[in-house]
């Protein structure tokens, strides 16, 4: 931590120092030697500033005004969605599909990885996980869902097989967006995005349709 650690505020070391002087007269009174009060006083001072440092550190703007926990927020979101995909392929039986979904997580969390090393890189994150991991999210969560219907409405064999055909189309888009960050590119997305909402709507929108019919099937009693 070198210099950094002391660079706290002024508010932070008053309240260091008065936890520490605390815990100091606190232990006087109840173990009454000095050696033992004098230790805890510098301990509680140091967990204190600890604290404090740890709170502005994630306060700390690391690039344009992104400060870390804006960072590990965006981070935290973007693993939710891939451990929401994995507890959806749970239920597959298709082990290239599980596979595939798999690799499409690592490729998201080898961005997060990223990420963490360069902050710069929290704009195109941000893209990727509104425009592409979270669609994906929806598209794996809506097939899973239509896999395990039974019995199978006739209807969801061409919408689970357009799922399955886009899933490499789906992974080569990770790979764009991994590359870009590597790259540095943060040139507008806008057409990429389009398509890949186009795809995703037509997707989970078949998905939906199909999952509806074979409610009302099931409501009215044909099986």
């Amino acid at each position: 931590m070198g210099g950094e650690f002391l660079k706290t505020s002024a508010t932070a070391r008053i309240v260091s120092v008065l936890a520490g002087c605390a815990v100091f007269v606190l232990l006087m009174i109840t173990v009454g030697l000095p050696e033992y009060a004098l230790v805890g006083g510098v301990l509680g001072w140091l967990v204190v500033t600890l604290i404090y440092d740890r709170k502005q550190r994630k306060q700390a703007i690391v690039y344009e005004g992104t400060t870390r926990s804006d960072i590990d927020s965006t981070i935290k979101n973007g693993r939710q969605l891939t451990q929401g995909m994995r507890r959806a392929i749970q239920r597959l039986t298709q082990i290239e599909i599980r596979q595939q979904v798999e690799e499409l997580c690592r490729i998201a969390e080898s961005m997060f990885d990223l990420l963490k090393k360069d902050p710069k890189d929290i704009r195109i994150v941000k893209q990727f996980i509104s425009h592409y991991l979270e669609p994906t999210h929806k598209i794996i969560v809506k097939y899973a869902e239509l896999a395990t219907i039974r019995p199978m409405p006739a209807d969801a064999v061409e919408t689970l097989e357009r799922t399955e055909n886009s899933l490499k189309n789906i992974r080569a888009v990770f790979l764009k967006q991994k590359e870009r960050m590597l790259n540095n590119d943060v040139l507008d997305l806008d057409a990429e995005i389009k398509l890949f909402e186009t795809l995703a709507s037509n997707i989970t929108g078949s998905s939906s349709q199909t999952g509806k019919n074979a409610s009302n099937k099931n409501d009215s009693g044909i099986y």
